[in-house]
């Protein structure tokens, strides 16, 4: 292809050899390119003598040009072949089947590490659940002991049982009623403050308050029913204002529960 430049170049065309080159450089950028360097290395060079097209030219030039044709011919079938392979791997549906098959293995990895995870909830579950009832059995055996520092410690074993079931707060409620000593019986009603949003502790609380004879307990379970807030202690409240026996400071602290629980 040179040797056409050059004949171009030099002026050895005929009219119609060059405007076939020209179109053939007009389609083809990287042969204009390739031209266009060659052309500005000629102009540096000191010009032959002018030429007189020789006839015979016209074979040798056509069998170039036919050559030069052919391999842009194929030149643009390979890249017709490359921007194939490049519209198919962007193809808005080679993505989607992509994205599908990415999502695909997502999940399933996903779905087995969920289950995984499933069983590993369902052992830390079941393992809390055997916590908790062991806390229960060494509370409730304690409150059996005859020490009564024990038996307080038992109690206070009950703030760390999240969800406490009935035989716990029965066994709170009891020790509340019945224990021999006021400290323990103390610990007791404090504890069962801390499940105020049961009503077994709520009633038992209330309840409490018309049999316990201590002043000191009378007092703590006075200002726990009202923190709790529970207006059905105004009734008991104003029996103890009216039992003679009611200590006065037992009274003003009754009084004053009254008057925010009547609020």
């Amino acid at each position: 292809m040179e040797q056409l430049f050059a004949d171009y170049l030099d002026n050895k065309l005929t009219n119609k050899q060059k405007q076939e080159l020209e179109s053939l450089l007009a389609d083809d950028e990287s042969l204009r390119a390739e031209f266009e360097e060659l052309k500005a290395f000629y102009h540096n060079l000191p010009q032959p003598e002018a030429h007189e097209p020789d006839a015979n030219l016209d074979f040798g030039f056509y069998m170039m040009l036919e050559k030069e044709k052919g391999a842009e011919q194929k030149r643009k079938e390979k890249a017709q072949k490359r921007n194939l392979r490049v519209s198919w791997v962007n193809s808005p549906a080679l993505k989607y089947a992509a994205g599908v098959v990415f999502l695909l293995g997502f999940f399933l990895i996903g779905r087995k590490t969920a289950d995984k995870d499933l069983g590993d909830l369902k052992e830390l579950t079941q393992l809390k659940k055997d916590v908790e009832e062991t806390k229960e059995l060494v509370m409730l055996s304690m409150l059996k002991r005859e020490s009564a520092s024990e038996r307080i410690q038992a109690v206070n074993y009950s703030y760390d049982i999240n969800k406490p079931d009935t035989e716990v707060l029965k066994a709170l409620v009891k020790t509340l009623n019945n224990d021999p000593n006021i400290n323990v019986r103390t610990a007791a009603a404090e504890a069962l403050s801390h499940f105020g949003d049961e009503k077994v502790a709520r009633d038992a609380l209330i309840q409490t308050l018309l049999t316990q004879q201590e002043p000191t307990l009378q007092i703590t379970v006075i200002d726990i029913l009202a923190n709790l807030g529970d207006k059905r202690a105004v009734k008991p409240l104003q029996k103890l204002l009216q039992n003679n026996e009611t200590e006065d400071f037992v009274k003003r602290k009754a009084q004053e529960s009254v008057k925010v629980l009547s609020m």
